[in-house]
């Protein structure tokens, strides 16, 4: 379970990373307007962050309890 929770750790960080310093001159092209106008969308990057962690952890927990079905089916056979 740890391993699940760090995994989705890092895909946020990741997300921020790659939000921030590479997608963030994209940002500016799409939002007009000066740094205060355009500070109002980093809650926006801030639930899409949150929603991208979500997404790993719970993909990873599916992913596993499958492969425990998989294997109970493969046992009794």
């Amino acid at each position: 379970m740890d391993k699940i929770i760090l995994r989705g750790i890092i895909g946020m960080i990741i997300f921020y990373i790659v939000n921030q310093f590479i997608m963030y001159p994209i940002g500016e092209l799409i939002f007009w307007g000066d740094a205060f106008t355009v500070s109002y969308h980093l809650f926006t990057y801030t639930g899409l962050i949150l929603i991208f962690g979500l997404i790993i952890i719970c993909t990873s927990i599916i992913v596993k309890k499958l492969d425990e079905i998989k294997d109970a089916i493969n046992k009794d056979k």
